[in-house]
């Protein structure tokens, strides 16, 4: 059941592309499910992002301060 709106928006659509009114629907599904995937693999790749900074965060505390640059310079001046 759609409302009755919507069913209107349909058939102008189908009557604009020359179709039957089920075939906007039929088209339009696949596009849904496609749109609400990308959802999902963009939540699960936000979650694994955060998970790797909070897991820096605590790798970060618990490894003393170091400065990359001056190891850098003692290994150029050890050549």
């Amino acid at each position: 059941m759609l409302p009755e709106d919507r069913l209107k928006r349909i058939d102008l659509v189908a009557a604009q592309e020359g179709l039957s009114r089920s075939k906007p629907i039929r088209l339009a599904f696949p596009a849904y499910c496609e749109q609400r995937e990308e959802g999902f693999k963009r939540e699960l790749r936000q979650a694994d992002i955060e998970h790797g900074m909070a897991l820096q965060d605590r790798l970060r505390s618990e490894i003393p301060a170091w400065d990359p640059l001056a190891i850098m310079r003692q290994e150029r001046q050890a050549r």
